[in-house]
């Protein structure tokens, strides 16, 4: 597309130049006056503007400054033209901040050079702006998921506080927004309560966790977390005054607080707001020795604290917050919240449409090859020249997703991924779902050879292991078999690697081994109580409601199990896709979109019956395949999850739809 060039001058002569001169390369538009120039830039925005110093009633200075004084105009190049060729002139032109001058009358070249040269440069600005708010916004995000993480791994310490930090962070959220703070503030308060109780990680657990009246010295050290996290966050740039949260949230009102002792307003306004709502939050959260209080328990202890533990006026506001049900809909209590019904790892892949994501050749997560992809690239192997089988397993990985949260998971298994891809570059790589990897090295047939690998993979994993600190609460088991020895087809060997890895991870001083013969053997009559006790054990077992819940590498199987019965049945299958998204394209709050996530599995799990079968696909979306329902009802039942969903979740922040599989 052409650039657009808008021309302000008051001689017509001079407008019909410029317009001859430019208009093959540029699209022109002029106008005579500066209140012209106004009404145009009220609806448009040119690349540049070529602006007449002399001019009646408004002047080319005076339209200058209005520019620069404009956000929506301070930024677009202005050339101005005039017939003063004095130095003095030339000075006031870059003084009042044009970025070139053309002097009357016009000599072409020099014009269209200026005009060129001038519109390039400003190119080059805006790519420049471009990739510095692209780095901005990548250094925002990661410590975003930074702040996250040491979060979840405070609120880890104390068996009382699972996100706690998120909802005091999420309350601070709506008080700022009552009080009519900025865009700026809000966010600013959101983070520093996040970070509020970061000096807890100097705590012991035994003192944070102990059910009983503290001594003396333990009430010091619990004392102590507002001091030390102060000092965690006093070199933490990104957000303004982020250790004041942490080091006056236990400030009292009435001045007998610690650790300072400060009274009424002395206190700054954040931990007065932080303080408040950190009490509510301790209140209505379940603890040993009883249940979370009522709201109407829990207002009457906020209006006898009024002026003593909390700023009176706050406690006003919040307690309307909290009549209102906003804080409810903000965030849900813990005894209120869905459960996951997927008590599964996240797998990444790719849009439904013409490829089943059960057919992704790469799994979108880690890079590495699909299960499919790999284990086609293993049996041609096999046929070829044989080789070693290895199955890699990330050890304490449902841990991690449990007390770090999901975005820890995956960085985890991305890792991992990094360090398998680089030692196995030449062999084949995949993951099987969950934490589980599979890696082939075709030829090798000797154990030695698979034992200097194995090492291999292990020297690098500990290295990484210094550089990523999650890595550090986890390890690598490793089952082996050996193509000749142990089998010649795939599912021969991956069966007895599995069953190495089985007896590696009965041992924690072991991380590999391979393949063994021997084993447990039993009788006829000790076969038949096992499978008498195994009837026993699923007649008593607890009955379950709603949708059958998996990991995604039992999803896989079942997927393929349910397909195949279907087929014989003549019964229809539909797999479905359900994505969470923001409603109005705007960036997503990642605890806002777990609540959202929680929901969505409840509601799934509601909605449907105990033949369908579902699994967490992603951070936003679930994989649900339906027994028995052809396309023309799938309707029904999606209508009937993504209602339950908008009433579970009360929000409108976060929508959803979903897609379904055309094969």
């Amino acid at each position: 597309m052409k650039k657009i060039i808008l021309i302000v001058d008051d001689d017509r002569l001079t407008l019909s130049t410029a317009q001859n001169l430019l208009g093959e390369m540029y699209k022109v538009v002029a106008v005579n006056s500066g209140k012209q120039a106004y009404k145009y830039l009220d609806r448009h925005n040119p690349d540049l503007i070529l602006l007449d110093i002399n001019m009646p009633d408004i002047g080319g200075y005076e339209v200058m400054r209005a520019l620069q004084a404009d956000r929506r105009w301070s930024k677009i190049p202005v050339i101005f033209l005039t017939a003063d060729r004095s130095a003095e002139t030339e000075v006031e032109c870059f003084r009042v901040g044009a970025n070139d001058f053309i002097t009357k009358p016009f000599e072409p070249q020099i014009m269209l050079s200026r005009i060129k040269s001038t519109l390039e440069l400003d190119g080059y600005r805006k790519d420049l702006q471009r990739r510095l708010d692209e780095k901005t916004r990548e250094m925002e995000r990661i410590t975003i998921q930074a702040i996250m993480t040491v979060a979840n791994t405070v609120d880890a310490k104390d068996d009382y506080t699972k996100g706690h930090s998120m909802r005091v962070a999420a309350y601070s959220e709506l008080m700022a927004q009552r009080l009519g703070w900025s865009e700026e503030e809000i966010q600013n308060i959101y983070y520093v309560a996040m970070l509020h109780d970061v000096g807890k990680i100097g705590v012991p657990d035994a003192v944070l966790n102990k059910p009983f009246r503290l001594t003396d010295l333990e009430f010091r050290l619990i004392k102590g977390h507002t001091i030390m996290g102060a000092e965690i966050l006093k070199d933490f740039k990104m957000f303004p005054n982020v250790n004041v949260g942490a080091q006056y949230h236990h400030e009292r009102y009435d001045g007998k607080g610690y650790p300072e002792g400060l009274k009424a307003e002395s206190i700054p306004l954040v931990a007065r707001i932080i303080g408040l709502v950190d009490s509510y939050d301790a209140m209505t959260s379940n603890r040993v020795y009883r249940r979370r209080l009522s709201d109407d328990i829990v207002m009457e202890e906020l209006r006898k604290g009024k002026g003593t533990q909390w700023d009176p006026e706050l406690v006003d506001i919040f307690i309307e917050l909290i009549k209102e049900g906003a804080l409810e809909q903000k965030w849900m209590h813990e005894d209120e919240m869905a459960s996951p019904i997927f008590d599964s790892e996240k797998i990444y892949g790719v849009a439904m449409g013409s490829e089943s994501v059960l057919d992704a050749p790469t799994d979108y997560l880690t890079g590495v090859l699909s299960k499919r992809k790999g284990v086609n690239e293993i049996e041609a192997g096999l046929r070829v020249a044989g080789g070693c089988l290895m199955i890699i397993d990330l050890d304490h990985f449902k841990r991690i997703n449990q007390i770090h949260g999901h975005l820890a998971g995956d960085y985890a298994l991305k890792m991992t991924a990094d360090v398998l891809r680089e030692v196995c570059s030449k062999g084949v790589v995949c993951r099987t779902g969950g934490d589980e990897f599979l890696y082939f090295a075709e030829g090798m047939r000797s154990r030695d050879a698979a034992i200097v690998m194995v090492n291999e993979i292990l020297e690098a994993f500990t290295k990484k292991q210094e550089e990523v600190d999650i890595l550090k609460e986890t390890q690598l088991s490793i089952g082996i078999s050996v193509s000749g020895s142990d089998g010649y087809e795939y599912e021969e060997l991956y069966q007895r690697a599995d069953k190495a890895l089985y007896h590696v991870k009965q041992n924690e001083n072991v991380r590999y081994g391979f393949f063994q013969s021997t084993g447990m053997v039993r009788t006829p009559e000790q076969s038949k109580n096992d499978l008498e006790t195994v009837i026993n054990m699923i007649k008593t077992r607890d009955s379950r409601s709603g949708a059958f819940q998996v990991e995604y590498a039992e999803f896989a199987h079942i997927y393929e199990f349910v397909t195949r019965f279907s087929e014989r049945s003549r019964q229809e299958t539909q797999l479905l896709l359900f994505t969470l998204f923001s409603s109005d394209g705007s960036e997503i709050k990642l605890e806002r979109m777990e609540i959202a996530m929680q929901c969505m599995e409840q509601s799934i799990c509601k909605s449907l019956r105990g033949v369908d079968v579902g699994t967490r696909y992603s951070s936003s979306q679930f994989l649900v395949v339906l027994m028995g329902t052809d396309k023309e009802n799938i309707r029904v039942v999606t209508d009937r999850i993504i209602q339950n969903y908008f009433k579970l979740y009360g929000g409108k922040d976060i929508t959803v739809t979903f897609d379904v599989a055309d094969y």
